[in-house]
C-alpha cells in the first residue's frame, strides 16, 4: 500500500479542517461551529487509485491539518519530513487571508 503525506495549510479560519474533514469522509459539509486546530492533526483515509495505476493497491492518504495560528510556528519545520504534497486554503471573502497564506 501507497502512503501520501498531504499537508493542509493556510491562515486561521480558512476552512483546513473543514476541507480535511469532507475529503477523509468525517463530515458531509460546512460546519456551525469553530474549533480552532491546535498544533496539527492528522485525517487518516485510504482510497482506490486511478484505474491508471491500479497496479499499487490501495493508496493511505494522510491530511496533514496544520493550525494556521503562528503561535504553533515551532511545530512547522517537524511536520514538513516526508510530505508529498501541499494544499493552501485561503478565505476569498477575508481581505487579509491571501496576504496571510504568503
Amino acid at each position: 500500500m501507497s502512503r501520501v503525506k498531504i499537508l493542509v495549510l493556510g491562515p486561521s479560519k480558512s476552512g483546513k479542517s473543514t476541507i480535511a474533514n469532507i475529503l477523509g469522509d468525517l463530515q458531509e459539509g460546512l460546519g456551525s461551529t469553530y474549533r480552532p486546530t491546535i498544533g496539527c492533526r492528522v485525517v487518516d483515509f485510504e482510497r482506490d487509485p486511478p484505474q491508471s495505476v491500479s497496479q499499487f493497491g490501495k493508496i493511505h492518504i494522510e491530511l496533514w491539518d496544520v493550525s494556521g495560528d503562528l503561535k504553533y510556528e515551532k511545530c512547522w519545520a517537524p511536520i514538513q519530513q516526508d510530505v508529498q504534497g501541499i494544499m493552501f486554503c485561503y478565505d476569498p471573502s477575508n481581505p487579509n487571508s491571501e496576504e496571510d497564506l504568503k
